[in-house]
């Protein structure tokens, strides 16, 4: 009778590692997929206040998503029926009977995206507040491109000392922007010099991106409301310099400056009247030079943070 042979790996753990090189890859895969699919926001000043960020101080900002602030690039479509959740960590204190306040914004200031949405703090959760979008709003063209931030005033009171504290944000039935994230707030000692653009002059239209050929002048102004913290707005005005640059002046005194980098422009300050001025706006023509390309312009009080606006130069 003949037995069978039996043939036995003399190499086991050649066999048992065979596996890990697909494993790995299949690691690598999953991560890469989370990783490009993963939600980031970033939580600025509101442009027109300066205590928002502010210890001790009630808690407005702009939640900024990931999406670029150029209005040819979309931001983001979202459903009827999205639920958006901002949890704020247990250092800030709770006004429960403080009603929120939010605005969802295409990105430019003084431009409410107009759908209708609900916000409220969760009954369940009162650090948590919550938006539910009744009406799609679509990303669609230059002057519609979707969200891209979201102007949140809450009833929360921002930590009584300064530091970063992460707030928790959970969008849900959202298409392409759900998922979590979070965000920081840098929350500052004390409220700090504010300024940025100001379209309300202009019905909410966005004085930011605009194209222009070389040697022509911005179809728009360029109007900037200053916010002096603790300060009652004085007389504001620009003066030019030798360089090209601007320099913000508070009743003759020098509280900023108003530069470029890119292809070069010409900045010239265009006169208000005194209730303007003493209102903190200022304006400002752009005239571009004879390179194509971008130009930006940044503006930026002493102390605060610096507000960016940009010129397309067309051949």
């Amino acid at each position: 009778m003949t037995l069978p042979v039996v043939v036995r790996n003399q190499f086991p753990q050649v066999r048992s590692y065979l596996w890990l090189p697909y494993a790995l890859f299949f690691v690598f895969l999953l991560n890469t997929t989370n990783t490009a699919l993963a939600i980031t926001a970033s939580v600025t000043y509101q442009p027109m206040v300066s205590n928002g960020l502010a210890a001790g101080q009630p808690f407005e900002a702009w939640i900024l998503l990931d999406r670029s602030l150029e209005p040819t690039q979309s931001g983001y479509a979202v459903p009827s029926g999205t639920t958006m959740r901002f949890k704020f960590p247990k250092s800030f204190r709770v006004l429960p009977h403080v009603k929120p306040e939010a605005v969802l914004l295409y990105g430019w200031p003084q431009k409410a995206i107009p759908i209708k949405f609900d916000v409220a703090l969760d009954p369940q959760d009162p650090r948590t507040v919550v938006i539910t979008v009744l009406q799609p709003l679509e990303a669609k063209s230059p002057d519609k491109p979707g969200l891209k931030a979201i102007h949140l005033r809450t009833g929360e009171v921002n930590p009584p000392l300064e530091g970063k504290y992460p707030i928790e944000i959970e969008f849900t039935n959202a298409g392409e922007l759900s998922g979590k994230t979070r965000a920081i707030a840098s929350i500052t000692r004390d409220p700090v010099p504010n300024i940025a653009a100001y379209n309300q002059l202009h019905e909410g239209r966005n004085e930011d991106w605009q194209h222009v050929k070389h040697g022509e002048t911005t179809l728009l102004p360029l109007d900037l409301l200053i916010t002096l913290p603790q300060t009652s707005r004085s007389s504001v005005s620009l003066h030019p310099t030798e360089n090209g640059v601007l320099e913000i002046l508070s009743d003759e005194r020098l509280i900023g400056t108003i530069t470029t980098k890119g292809v070069q422009v010409i900045l010239k300050p265009e006169g208000f009247g005194p209730g303007f001025a003493r209102l903190g706006i200022v304006r400002f023509r752009v005239t571009a030079g004879a390179t194509p390309g971008i130009a930006e312009i940044k503006a930026q009080l002493t102390g605060g943070p610096a507000y960016s606006l940009h010129l397309v130069v067309e051949p």
